[in-house]
């Protein structure tokens, strides 16, 4: 169980804490993976520093074991309230933090030690017709007042970097780039009975083209059945899009109905195997800050196919291929050609696998951003 405990005067190291708030039970997100992995990083190695970590009460971090220099600390306040902006200044005094990381969009407007930011995308600012008005006043004035108060701001991708130059005028000093990383869990899985078991439970065919993604107008899902409906193609379209009413809709209608096939939950464990089985992976989206998804893909042996747009070229760099996400007759030209190359794009994998996953590892993630926390405490004394 995570423990608590009073402020201790310590000479070794900073004091730095992290919300780990929107970690929560059932699955998680794109957000609370990143900390996820941050936390487990830091568990082996957060040189001399402590780290105190923000939870709410039913959180899993609390059915983990944590080392004597991690602490968990309750926090009543929701992660998306008001109520945080009076709570968490008073725990930061209280626990005597050196550093606040706020891994997300959320932070105190009056931190009283240094905020270091991990701004992850800006489709909250640069795609307005998708969110509320409360969403776009919260990010137009109170997310960027944090952003400027921040002592440091990491993003995941130079893409991400320009926009928050361009768009939220940040200078680009402040701006810090450092990479996802990609779970060892994703990896070719070659064990034929955990492969069979998976094709079973999912009912998949033999051969597929596949897609992770969800139903945000940038995904661009609709799109894709557009293209795959009007293609050559004669192999099957696997989506895992969770709830989709109108995109399943729309594929009973299509002439090629019998060959889009839509998955409901998938368990994390069976992610890898669901990845490696496919012929392709077929990532469509108009705007993403990183992407997850096709580096999976790439680590599990899979050829990645994706928009020619936004941080994903950046991400998948010569070791994917390309596709223009809002021609869709174009777009099926590109993954039929990307299908017909797939032995080829197969090959390039296993050659460039090793020095992809050093660039994506979230052991480096974790160094690099310790090396931020240092420097945000050496710049404010």
């Amino acid at each position: 169980m995570g423990n608590e405990k009073e402020p201790s005067a310590t000479s070794r190291g900073l004091r730095i804490a992290i919300d780990a708030r929107m970690i929560e039970s059932g699955g998680m997100h794109g957000i609370a993976r990143y900390v996820f992995h941050l936390l487990q990083a830091l568990r082996e190695d957060a040189g001399s520093h402590e780290i105190f970590v923000w939870v709410r009460d039913g959180s899993p971090l609390r059915e983990v074991s944590w080392p004597s220099h991690m602490t968990l600390v309750s926090v009543s306040a929701s992660w998306l309230g008001l109520r945080q902006q009076w709570q968490l200044p008073r725990l930061l005094r209280k626990y005597q933090i050196d550093v606040y990381h706020a891994p997300s969009f959320v932070a105190p407007l009056f931190c009283p030690c240094p905020l270091v930011m991990t701004i992850h995308d800006l489709n909250h600012v640069v795609l307005w017709d998708l969110y509320t008005p409360f969403h776009r006043l919260y990010y137009r004035f109170f997310v960027r007042r944090c952003m400027e108060k921040a002592i440091s701001i990491i993003t995941v991708s130079q893409f991400s970097k320009q926009e928050m130059i361009r768009v939220m005028g940040m200078p680009k000093e402040k701006i810090q780039v450092i990479y996802n990383g990609v779970d060892p869990s994703y990896r070719p899985i070659e064990d034929l009975g955990i492969r069979q078991l998976v094709r079973e439970k999912y009912g998949l065919p033999e051969k597929f083209l596949f897609c992770v993604s969800n139903t945000k107008p940038y995904k661009n899902s609709r799109k894709l059945i557009e293209a795959y409906a009007q293609s050559s193609l004669d192999i099957p379209l696997v989506l895992a899009l969770g709830k989709a009413p109108d995109l399943v809709k729309y594929a009973a209608s299509c002439d090629k109905k019998g060959s889009i096939r839509f998955l409901g939950f998938i368990e994390e464990a069976h992610l890898p195997v669901l990845y490696g089985m496919a012929e392709l992976f077929v990532y469509p989206s108009t705007y993403e800050g990183f992407g997850f998804p096709p580096l999976e893909a790439m680590a599990c042996g899979t050829p990645a196919v994706v928009s020619c747009l936004t941080s994903l070229p950046e991400v998948v760099g010569e070791s994917g291929c390309f596709l223009h996400p809002f021609d869709i007759e174009q777009m099926a030209l590109d993954i039929v050609d990307a299908l017909h190359h797939v032995e080829i794009e197969r090959e390039k994998l296993q050659r460039t696998d090793a020095a992809r996953r050093e660039k994506f590892s979230w052991i480096q993630m974790a160094k690099k951003t310790v090396a931020i926390y240092e420097k945000s405490a050496r710049n404010i004394e």
